[in-house]
């Protein structure tokens, strides 16, 4: 048996970023085994089971999905173009890659949960206890920073993020992203108590695999696993964005016509990769 890496809460997303690299997308099915965290053996049946799966995936995706991520940046372009966007846009804009994500979830939700049944006792207890080890190990490394140290890590990673799209910041676009760092809700805690229900969830449903309600609910899981999330957590989840959407707005109003051309130029770069992407 070979060593493979498969995620079932993981798989979507990666294969979701992996856009961010010509190379990492058009090499996704060999790839996925060296990213995703989450280790489990698989018998030579599923791993041949699985990368059949993963190529017709990243098809369906290549010809379905790609040129919807287009489109938006191809609409978010324009909009910059005719001014700064508002709050209420940005968010716009994120439920609307969150519907990407939501799609891509809803196409592979069967076919992955007909490869899971495959799993034996061990092989899902194995992935259980990966996936509770990776978590404890963040949230020990989040627990040992000091709350300065967490915000300063909060600023770095926004500063970082901003200058790589629109280039360097002026002293008062790095004071606007400072007074909002200490506005953002702390999350880490909610979100490994959020992972440990998703774990016990699939812990009772595997328990229960001989059940003719096996794939419809591992599918419904893997479909919506937000409905999980507890009213505090999501509320946490919606504040943070709503305040990172206002702070875009604000850091918006203050681009000169370099930064706007360097974002410009950066949305371009991405609209070209993904008419590479859908060319190849």
């Amino acid at each position: 048996m070979k060593k493979a890496k498969l995620s079932i809460v993981l798989l979507f997303s990666f294969i979701l970023s992996a856009c961010s690299s010509s190379f990492a997308y058009n090499n996704l099915d060999w790839l996925l085994y060296w990213y995703v965290d989450d280790y489990i053996d698989l018998s030579s049946d599923q791993e041949a089971a699985l990368d059949e799966r993963i190529a017709s995936w990243h098809s369906w995706h290549r010809s379905t999905e790609l040129e919807k991520y287009q489109t938006q940046l191809h609409n978010l372009r324009a909009k910059l173009e005719s001014g700064a966007l508002t709050e209420e846009q940005w968010l716009r804009e994120f439920a609307e890659a969150q519907q990407h994500l939501n799609r891509f979830r809803t196409k592979i939700a069967p076919e992955l949960a007909d490869i899971a049944q495959t799993l034996s006792t061990e092989q899902v207890e194995d992935f259980l206890s990966a996936w509770h080890k990776k978590r404890q190990e963040r949230q020990s490394e989040s627990d040992k920073r000091t709350e300065s140290e967490r915000l300063m890590r909060r600023e770095e990673r926004l500063v970082e993020f901003m200058e790589d799209n629109v280039g360097k910041l002026s002293e008062q676009q790095t004071n606007i992203i400072k007074q909002y760092v200490p506005t953002f809700i702390s999350i880490s805690t909610e979100q490994t108590a959020y992972h440990s229900r998703l774990q016990n969830a699939l812990r009772d449903i595997f328990s229960n695999r001989d059940s003719v309600e096996f794939t419809l609910r591992l599918t419904d899981l893997i479909r919506n696993p937000d409905q999980y999330k507890t009213v505090s957590y999501q509320a946490s989840l919606d504040h943070n964005a709503s305040l990172y959407a206002r702070m875009l707005a604000d850091l918006n109003l203050t681009f000169t016509e370099k930064q706007k051309l360097k974002l410009d130029d950066a949305l371009e770069d991405w609209i070209n990769l993904i008419e590479d992407l859908i060319s190849d």
